[in-house]
């Protein structure tokens, strides 16, 4: 396990007048957490956190939370250097343990970027992706794309909520339960 911790590079920056950036990274199995944050003069500007790892056939996944306007920004990005996606965007599923999610987004040449930013079943989805073994990928006509192994997960997931959930100073499912509360009025 490798981990650089964020507060020391923060508090460099706070009591210099040099740009410091800040990270955090620790492997775990087959994912990676990471996070970010940039501080200059004294002020620290908010980190991203992130989790990704890859399939045996080149796929990489990563998920972002970070703090937007609003609450906070979560996406999902799947690419491979071997896909032509061009500018159509198909619906792609995920699956993992039970859960199954459609994975609709902005497709461009070989990614395809999702946007869970306001959805309730990102805490869902972030749990499946911790629980089970194994997630895969399928294409709109049954194709398996990708599978991506899981261990490591629960720790890189984990680590990825608690580094958003102090940037945002609350539970991401109680940041969920508020945004959908405020969308049905």
């Amino acid at each position: 396990m490798i981990r650089i911790s964020r507060l020391q590079a923060l508090a460099l920056a706070l009591t210099t007048a040099m740009p410091a950036v800040a990270a955090e990274y620790e492997k775990s199995g087959d994912w990676i957490y990471y996070s970010n944050a940039y501080a200059l003069e004294g002020e620290v500007i908010r980190s991203a956190c992130m989790v990704e790892t890859r399939s045996p056939n080149g796929t990489e996944l990563v998920v972002r939370l970070e703090p937007a306007t609003g609450v906070f920004s979560a996406t999902m990005k799947l690419s491979n250097d071997g896909w032509s996606l061009g500018s159509d965007s198909p619906q792609l599923e995920l699956r993992a343990g039970v859960g199954r999610w459609a994975l609709q987004g902005e497709a461009e040449g070989a990614a395809l970027d999702v946007s869970w930013t306001g959805d309730a079943a990102l805490p869902v989805l972030l749990e499946s992706l911790a629980a089970s073994s194994a997630a895969i990928l399928v294409s709109p006509d049954g194709n398996q794309l990708a599978q991506f192994s899981l261990r490591g997960s629960r720790k890189a997931i984990e680590a990825m909520k608690s580094c958003a959930e102090a940037q945002i100073g609350q539970g991401l499912e109680d940041v969920l339960a508020s945004a959908e509360t405020e969308a049905t009025r």
